[in-house]
């Protein structure tokens, strides 16, 4: 019945998320942690963390883990499937319709209108992250810290992550 579940949850949200990247991370929290409660927004965050470092898609990386955590080896597999079968079937569908239809103004219309959907969901996802990652006022200091250091200096943006982790560590554990 978990993979049953676990299909109809990816399947769904393979279908609503579009821009990909972080904008399927909201409906993944949606689906995974507030309606089937298999994971805890912290749980989830964790798998985020380990999706963002790992080669490949993080939406896809997300759903692997998530799909391994509830339904072991095969769960992932079914997660993974379901996950990106409807946008796959999606894109062959409009990249032919879009093959034909390119000049019409409707549909250079949507096209643009699909835009700022896309960075709402982006958003959206980033807020979810920042209420459980910025826990305390020193954790806030830290990121703040990190974020004009990158935006004022050359530094390497893994260089900093290496050393902002070494700093959290230290600081929290």
């Amino acid at each position: 019945m978990i993979y049953l579940k676990l299909f109809l949850a990816f399947i769904q949200i393979g279908a609503i998320s579009f821009g990909g990247g972080y904008s399927i991370l909201k409906a993944i929290i949606h689906y995974v942690v507030d309606i089937n409660k298999w994971l805890t927004l912290e749980q989830f965050n964790e798998i985020v963390a380990i999706s963002q470092s790992t080669p490949g898609p993080i939406g896809i990386n997300a759903a692997t883990f998530v799909g391994y955590k509830v339904g072991g080896i095969f769960g992932s597999l079914i997660a993974t499937f379901s996950v990106i079968l409807v946008p796959v079937l999606s894109s062959l569908f409009l990249y032919f319709f879009y093959r034909r239809h390119s000049e019409n103004k409707v549909v250079q219309t949507v096209i643009s209108k699909l835009k700022p959907v896309v960075l709402a969901m982006i958003a959206s996802a980033a807020f979810s992250f920042l209420r459980t990652s910025l826990g305390s006022p020193l954790a806030i200091i830290i990121n703040v810290v990190a974020i004009a250091v990158l935006l004022k200096t050359k530094i390497d943006a893994v260089t900093l992550l290496l050393l902002s982790g070494i700093l959290g560590y230290i600081v929290f554990r």
